[in-house]
Formats: C-alpha cells, structure tokens, sequence
C-alpha cells in the first residue's frame, strides 16, 4: 500500500507544478513589461508585481533582473528564428537571414534593439546579450560557414567569424537605423551580394 502511494500522482506535493507557473508567470511578465513599457521599467518589483509572486521568489532562480529578461527574451525568440539544415551552407544561412530580418522588422526588432541601447550603460545585460543571445547563433551561423568550406561550397580562405558579420551585420544596422525596410528582398539581395564573394 505504501508503494501504490507512493506512485500515485494525487499523493505527490504540488510544488513543481506551482513553481513551474510562477516561472512561466515570471518570464511573461518581464517580457510584457519589457514590450509596453521599455527596460526602465522592467525591475524586479515590477516584475513580482505583475507576476503575482515574491521578489524572493524571482531571486531564487536570477541573480538579477537581466538574467530575467534575458530568459523572457529567449524564451520567445528561440522559436522564431532557428536554423536550417538544407546540406548547403548558402542556402541556409540565406533562409536564416530571412527570418531574421522578418522577426527584427516587428516587435522582436524593437526589443533587441532597446536590450542593445540599455546594455550601453548596464554591463551585466550586455554581457547576457552577448552571450546568451549573440555569441550563441554567431557559433551556430559559423558552423555552417565551416561545413560549407568543408564541402568545398565556400572558399578554403574564408574567415568565417568576419564572414557572419558582414552577413548579419547590415541586417542589425537596418533593424537599429530604420533608414530602409528590413524585408525578404533585403534579406535575399544582402546574400547574394555577399555569398558571390564568399563561394569557391
């Protein structure tokens, strides 16, 4: 008896449950902030507030109210924005390109670039920006580059960490400046521009 207790679900304390929706409480409510209201107003209290649990509670799991957005931020955008595995490093960096320039040019656009502008004076979201957010899809847009120069797609003296920016990089300046639409023909002509001084 004391065994089919024990595997019984209703038997089991409804903790992980609850912290598992005060966590998905917490991350919204950052975001929600973040998207109406800008960064300034994204404190912990602020967040506590509006997620309905304890500043001690969000201190629990983050250090600070950065890490905070950042696992907000993450936690919608991973989705948004994957990389393709077609087999050709061309293809789908320029596939990627494309759903970056889709997603910066709506509200995405909008809350990477206040995270860039706050992270100008707050050097823990910069360095969570940088590391959680930029460095990680800069490795995963390398990579490809490699594959490709392995497959002898790309030229065998590429540098593929200036290669990324140089595809990436206009891409951030057109979603920061707003001089000229960020949309699939920018996307498209941007990598055929780069891509012919970039193959074999």
């Amino acid at each position: 008896m004391k065994q089919a207790a024990k595997n019984d679900p209703q038997s089991r304390p409804p903790g992980r449950p609850r912290s598992e929706r005060a966590h998905r409480a917490i991350l919204q409510a950052a975001n929600e902030l973040l998207e109406n209201e800008g960064f300034a107003a994204v404190t912990v209290e602020a967040i506590a507030e509006r997620a309905g649990v304890s500043k001690a509670t969000i201190y629990r799991w983050w250090p600070n109210r950065a890490a905070v957005v950042m696992d907000g931020f993450l936690s919608i955008v991973s989705s948004e924005v994957p990389f393709p595995h077609t087999g050709h490093a061309r293809e789908d960096i320029r596939i990627h390109m494309r759903r970056l320039a889709e997603a910066f040019s709506g509200n995405l656009g909008r809350t990477v670039a206040a995270l860039i502008a706050e992270g100008q004076a707050d050097p823990e979201l910069a360095e969570a920006l940088r590391s959680r957010w930029l460095s990680v899809r800069r490795t995963e847009a390398r990579e490809i580059l490699e594959l490709g120069i392995e497959r002898s797609e790309l030229r065998e003296d590429l540098d593929p960490e200036v290669a990324v920016d140089v595809l990436y990089g206009p891409i951030y300046y057109r979603m920061l400046v707003g001089h000229a639409p960020l949309d699939e023909d920018f996307a498209n002509t941007l990598a055929d521009h780069v891509f012919a001084g970039l193959r074999a």
